[in-house]
């Protein structure tokens, strides 16, 4: 098993350095978009605000995990984990609804005048930043495999992307002012404010998701398959007569209830013999030392079972 005790510290340092990191793109994004009058600039630097307050809470989280449960909190607290993920990526998507609201009303209403030099600056700057983050971040999750960390990456990503596209669309403004059709530049910012929204929207959504089936303890098809695959060869070696299974995924940690059923006539063996049996299955389970919380009973009974 893979000694994991240094990673909630190395989690909490990626996330310090995210808040950092992205407390200075937004605070540039809210400067930047007030001084050029881009609505798409100043959406970004807002959205980089709330992600840190959420990356913050997910700092608080990733701090909770690392101890060990309460008498309050018997199971530990792994279920924050999926909660942050939910509050976070439900957050974002109103932010994202917010500024699409914003931008149509700008469309409808003439446009918005910009200063696009000094706003591409800003877009290369923030492109880079939130694009070495993202992939640094998205090492890091998978390492670690920190579902805070995973939304944090997407969040970089999203940052990245939504600045590639804001370069991309104040080009286009300069061009359109270069070559005598001034009169659509208002209509870049809002423009492709709409278009990243609508492409950055599904990122949120499926963090959501994805976080509500942990809340709702939703069996994850791929443990599910792989437990009932471990019981059944157990059942096959040991001679039990059947058995059932009850999983659920919460965070990082997988939490597995077995119920072997014992035929009449199964010898008769100590209670180190079963605990060696509930040994062989543990380490079969184990996933390089990712939390488990495993149950495992034997029963003559095929109601207990």
């Amino acid at each position: 098993m893979t000694d994991r005790s240094n990673e909630p510290l190395a989690e909490q340092a990626l996330l310090r350095l995210s808040i950092y990191v992205t407390t200075g793109v937004g605070l540039a994004g809210v400067v930047m978009g007030l001084v050029t009058g881009a609505r798409s600039v100043l959406f970004d630097g807002i959205y980089s605000i709330v992600d840190v307050a959420m990356t913050g809470l997910a700092l608080i989280v990733s701090r909770l995990l690392a101890k060990d449960g309460s008498r309050r909190f018997q199971f530990g607290y792994w279920h924050f984990e999926p909660m942050v993920a939910a509050f976070n990526g439900t957050v974002l998507g109103l932010s994202c609804l917010y500024a699409l609201l914003d931008a149509v009303i700008a469309l409808t209403s003439g446009g918005n005048r910009m200063e696009f030099g000094p706003a591409s600056l800003y877009a290369i700057v923030s492109a880079a930043v939130c694009l070495v983050m993202a992939l640094r971040v998205g090492r890091a999750a998978r390492a670690l495999d920190s579902e805070l960390l995973r939304v944090d990456s997407r969040a970089f990503l999203i940052g990245g992307l939504v600045s590639l596209a804001l370069l991309a669309s104040f080009l286009a403004g300069l061009a359109l002012e270069r070559f005598g059709r001034a009169a659509l530049a208002p209509y870049v910012d809002p423009l492709v404010l709409i278009a990243v929204i609508l492409g950055v929207a599904p990122i949120p959504a499926l963090t959501v998701a994805r976080g509500l089936k942990e809340i709702f303890l939703v069996a994850p098809r791929a443990l599910d398959a792989r437990v009932r695959g471990v019981l059944e060869a157990a059942r096959a070696r040991h001679g039990f007569a059947g058995f059932t299974s009850y999983v659920a995924k919460t965070g990082r940690a997988r939490f597995v209830d077995a119920y072997f059923l014992v035929p009449p006539d199964f010898p008769a063996l100590s209670v180190p013999a079963f605990d060696a049996i509930r040994d062989e299955i543990a380490a079969e389970l184990d996933e390089d030392g990712a939390p488990l919380w495993l149950n495992i009973s034997f029963t003559a009974d095929r109601e207990w079972a």
